[in-house]
This record gives structure tokens, C-alpha cells and sequence, in this order.
């Protein structure tokens, strides 16, 4: 008999701006853990703790499913997977958590390149590329033993399948139950804070860098077309108006890019003068998700043919066009 699934928060610290992080154990004919936290000594006591108090230890556990690559959700998934818990994700994820040697050297020369035609000083590209390896230093490379495809069903937990969810992540998953209306999504919809559609490089020797922020918007969009009833996500607690915070959230996405095509009214601009103008306080703290931010936006804005980009002298310009939409 099909047991009624289970699921069962918890909170993990982290040593990230973003502060702690969920983690799900979703149980039914099959017992998975949803993510796992950092590579920390305090990320891995809470969870060992936890599971105990749920009368589990990891090698009790079934499956491992992980949401996307980032540390602070995928860090202890080599530990996980050294106990003989079969480890998910979609095969995007491969070259991320693999740290495969080449896909890291293409995506420095990748950040590096883009960083000087956006006008970004060197000295502040290096240190987000510093920034950025020490990140990498919060996870053991790992390589899913499983990557299950989207409209997949999950082992063990009948009426839920995989989601494939892009824009926060290129390999972003995401578990629904339609029936139930449960969605649990990792960082693809956050109640308190937006999620960011970080800039990615492309794939191996690919030359187009994907529009996350545009990928994330059609998510969202699709995400409007399902019964979504509580979602569980990766960062606060679970929440049922998620119909009214997409539409906010594509809201403000839309002011934010009439923000950016107002500043372009008098001249054009660089990716980082616009960084610098819409973010003072928060540039240098910050360049990477800023440069996200921006670049994700000015995206729309071409997509919508209400500015152009030119380039003089090794940098890009960006100029509006006048368009109105």
C-alpha cells in the first residue's frame, strides 16, 4: 500500500549572506533527503542531529535528491553519497559539482573576458574570481549517480515527479505533487527575498552565454500553469500565495528593467556603470550577483528591442532606443 508522503524540515546553518538553508526529508514508500547543506563541521552535525531525531541515519536514507549545484545546497552531497545513498540531479549539474578541471578553466577565461567588456576594473574581476574559488571550497566534488529526466517520476513517492526549473541555476530541480499541490523548489521561488538569475558561462566551447534571467522568467511563468498549493523552499519558510508572489515578482522585474532603460536616456553605459549608479552601496560587497542583476535585465530589454548594444574600445555600450513597450 502506497504510504501518504511526509515531508519534514530542516534548517541548516550556513556560512553565506543568504543565512540558513532548508533541507526537506520527504518520506513515503521511500525516505530522500532534499538537498544537504554546506561542507561545514556545523552543516553536517545539524543534519546527522536531525535525521537522529527523525530515528534516521544517513545510510537509512534512500535516495538523495539535489536541487542545484550551489554549495550552500549541494555541499555535504559527497559525504552523503560516500554512505551509499544513490545522489539526483539533472545532468546539468555534471561539469558544476564534478569540478571538472576544464569546465572551471573555461568558465574563469569566461568570467574574465566578460568582466572586461562590461567595464568591470580588473582588480575588483580578480577578486570576484577569488571570491568565487573560495565558494567552490564549501563541496567535495561529487558525480550524480543518477540524473533523472523532467516529468520523471520520483522513486518512492507516488504522484510526485521532477521538474526541470532554470534561471536561480542551470541545472535547477524541482519536486511537484499536482494533486496535493506541493511544490518543492529549492531557490526558484523565495517568499522573502528574489532569487537571483546569476550569470552563468555557456557550455563547454559553446560561445552564447545562456539568459538566465529570461530562462527564470519563463519558469515563473510556467510555474503559473500548475496547481501550486504550499511550496517548500530552499531559504524560509513554506508558503501558499505563490501565484501572487510570481506575479510580483515579474512586476518587479519589469521596473527594474524601466530602471535601468531610464538611466540609458542621456548616454549610453557600461554593464558596470549601471552596477555602479543602481547599486552604490553594494558593488564591491557584491559585484557578482550585481553583474547578475544587470545583465540579466539589460537582456530583457534587448529581448524587448528597447535598447542596443554597441562596442568601442574593448567594452560594451549599452543605448536606448526609444522603443516603448
Amino acid at each position: 500500500m502506497t504510504k501518504a508522503a511526509t515531508i519534514i524540515p530542516i534548517t541548516l546553518p550556513t556560512p553565506f549572506d543568504v543565512g540558513p538553508v532548508n533541507c526537506y526529508l520527504l518520506k513515503g514508500d521511500a525516505v530522500s533527503l532534499i538537498d544537504c547543506g554546506p561542507l561545514t563541521t556545523e552543516a553536517k552535525d545539524v543534519l546527522v542531529s536531525s535525521l537522529k531525531e527523525n530515528n534516521l541515519t544517513i545510510s537509512d536514507l534512500d535516495q538523495y535528491i539535489c536541487t542545484h549545484y550551489h554549495p550552500d545546497h549541494s555541499g555535504l552531497s559527497s559525504e552523503i553519497q560516500q554512505y551509499g545513498v544513490p545522489t539526483l540531479m539533472l545532468k546539468e549539474a555534471v561539469p558544476y559539482v564534478s569540478l571538472d578541471s576544464d569546465f572551471l578553466a573555461w568558465s574563469e577565461s569566461f568570467y574574465t573576458k566578460l568582466y572586461r567588456y562590461f567595464g568591470v576594473p580588473d582588480s575588483l574581476g580578480r577578486l570576484e574570481l577569488i571570491k568565487l574559488r573560495k565558494y567552490r571550497t564549501f563541496m567535495n566534488p561529487f558525480t550524480p549517480d543518477l540524473t533523472p529526466l523532467p516529468g520523471e517520476s520520483v522513486p518512492g513517492h507516488e504522484g510526485f515527479v521532477f521538474l526541470k526549473t532554470p534561471g536561480h541555476a542551470p541545472d535547477h530541480l524541482s519536486l511537484y505533487h499536482e494533486r496535493d499541490g506541493v511544490f518543492i523548489g529549492g531557490d526558484v521561488l523565495l517568499p522573502h527575498i528574489s532569487s537571483n538569475a546569476l550569470l552563468e558561462p555557456p557550455e563547454l566551447h559553446e560561445r552564447e552565454r545562456p539568459k538566465t534571467l529570461l530562462q527564470y522568467r519563463k519558469t515563473l511563468r510556467n510555474l503559473l500553469t500548475l496547481n501550486l498549493g504550499t511550496v517548500y523552499p530552499g531559504h524560509g519558510e513554506p508558503f501558499t500565495d505563490a501565484p501572487k508572489l510570481i506575479a510580483k515578482r515579474l512586476q518587479d522585474q519589469h521596473e527594474r528593467a524601466r530602471a535601468i532603460e531610464n538611466l540609458l536616456s542621456a548616454e549610453p553605459l557600461t554593464v558596470f556603470e549601471l552596477c555602479v549608479r543602481l547599486f552604490p552601496k553594494l558593488y564591491e560587497k557584491q559585484l557578482g550577483l550585481v553583474v547578475s542583476e544587470v545583465t540579466g535585465h539589460l537582456d530583457l530589454l534587448k529581448e524587448e528591442a528597447r535598447i542596443t548594444q554597441e562596442e568601442d574600445k574593448g567594452r560594451f555600450y549599452f543605448r536606448q532606443t526609444g522603443v516603448v513597450k
